[in-house]
C-alpha cells in the first residue's frame, strides 16, 4: 500500500518542479525545444517590452527564418477591425445599432429587413454558418464575391433574429459591407485611416490572395508534416496581415480609448454566447478585467491578452498549429505573477 501511495506522490512532485520556470525565456525555450512553437512572442508591460523573440521559420521550403518583422493573419481576431469601424461610425453618429442591414445593403434577400446591426455584433442574427468545408472539399477559391452569392441563396434565417447565438462569418462580413455603405470607402481603406494610422500600426496591411505570393515577409502557415496550407482564397476583405508590435500598438490604443470611448468598448464587448467581436472581455461592473481572443486560420493560430490590473500584453503569434497558445498564455502570465 505504502508503495502505491509513494508513486503518484512522487510523480506530483516530479511534475511541480518540472512546470516551475525561472522566467519567460526559459519556459518559452522549452515550448521551442520540444517541438510545441513555430511563430512569434512578446509581452509588454506599459510600454516596456519585457520579452521578444522568433522562434522557427517563415517557410518550410526555403527555411527562412522568422523575424520580428514577419506578418501573420490571425484568424477570428481579425473580427475585432469591423466591429471597431462600425462602433467608431456610430460614436459619429453616422448609424445607429438598431438600425436594419436592410436599411445599408438593398441587394440582399428580406430577412436583411429583420436583422440589426447589434444582432450582428451579437452573432443572435440568425445567419447560418459560411460552407468551408464544402469549399475545402471541392477544391475551390474562395472570393468574397462567392461569400456573398451564397449567402444571398439562403432563404431563411436559422432562427428569429435575437433569440439564440451562431458563430457565423457572415455577421463580420456584413458588418464590412456596412462600413463601405456609410463611410463611401472600401473596409481595407477606412481600417487603414481609422485604425491602422491612429494606432500606430506600421507594419500591417490587407493581404490578395492566399496563397501568398507578393506579400511584405508573410509568414507563411504549414502542418506538422512541413506542408503548406493549400486553401484558396482571393480578394477577401478580412485577409489582413499582422506584427506582433503593431497587435500590441492596436490593444494599447483600444484599452487606453484612443479608438473608441469606454462606452462603446464596453457595448461592443456585450455578448450573448461564446464571443463579442472582441473575442471575450470580462467586467467587474466598470473595471475591465481582460481581454481576451483566440483565433484560427488554417495553420496559423494566434492569441492576444491584456490584463489591465498588471498592464500586461501577451501576444502568440503562430504559422504552425500545436492548439497550445491558450496554454502558453496562461502560464506566461502566471510566470509573471509570481515574480
Amino acid at each position: 500500500m505504502k508503495r502505491l501511495i509513494a508513486l503518484p506522490l512522487l510523480c506530483l512532485v516530479l511534475l511541480t518542479v518540472s512546470c516551475h520556470y525561472k522566467n519567460i525565456d526559459e519556459y518559452i525555450q522549452k515550448q521551442y525545444l520540444d517541438g510545441e512553437l513555430n511563430g512569434n512572442i512578446l509581452v509588454v508591460r506599459g510600454d516596456t517590452v519585457l520579452y521578444e523573440n522568433s522562434f522557427g521559420i517563415a517557410h518550410p521550403k526555403t527555411k527562412e527564418q522568422l523575424t520580428n518583422a514577419h506578418r501573420f493573419a490571425i484568424g477570428s481576431i481579425s473580427k475585432e477591425f469591423p466591429g471597431v469601424a462600425i462602433m467608431q461610425l456610430y460614436e459619429h453618429k453616422k448609424l445607429n445599432l438598431d438600425d436594419k442591414v436592410g436599411k445599408y445593403l438593398k441587394d440582399l434577400p428580406s430577412w436583411a429587413s429583420s436583422i440589426n446591426i447589434q444582432q450582428l455584433f451579437k452573432y443572435t442574427s440568425g445567419l447560418p454558418r459560411v460552407s468551408w468545408e464544402r469549399y475545402g472539399e471541392n477544391n475551390m477559391t474562395v472570393t468574397h464575391e462567392l461569400l456573398m452569392n451564397d449567402l444571398k441563396k439562403v432563404k431563411e434565417l436559422a432562427f428569429e433574429p435575437g433569440s439564440d447565438y451562431l458563430y457565423s462569418n457572415y455577421n463580420p462580413i456584413l458588418l464590412m459591407h456596412i462600413v463601405e455603405k456609410v463611410s463611401g470607402q472600401s473596409f481595407e481603406d477606412y481600417v487603414s485611416q481609422n485604425i491602422f494610422k491612429p494606432a500606430k500600426m506600421k507594419d500591417s496591411y490587407f493581404g490578395k490572395a492566399f496563397p501568398w505570393k507578393n506579400e511584405v515577409l508573410p509568414a507563411h502557415s504549414f502542418d506538422k508534416d512541413n506542408k503548406l496550407d493549400t486553401v484558396k482564397l482571393d480578394g477577401l476583405k478580412f485577409l489582413m496581415l499582422f506584427t506582433a508590435q503593431d497587435l500590441y500598438q492596436y490593444l494599447y490604443h483600444l484599452h487606453s480609448y484612443q479608438l473608441l470611448s469606454k462606452e462603446s468598448l464596453k457595448l461592443l464587448s456585450e455578448r450573448e454566447g461564446a464571443q463579442s467581436p472582441l473575442g471575450v472581455l470580462e467586467w467587474d461592473e466598470d473595471t475591465l478585467e481582460v481581454h481576451h481572443h483566440h483565433g484560427e486560420q488554417g495553420n496559423y493560430e494566434s492569441v492576444i491578452r491584456y490584463y489591465p490590473e498588471d498592464d500586461l500584453y501577451i501576444i502568440i503569434l503562430k504559422n504552425q498549429k500545436y492548439f497550445n497558445v491558450m496554454e502558453m498564455a496562461d502560464k506566461i502570465h502566471s510566470i509573471l505573477r509570481s515574480k
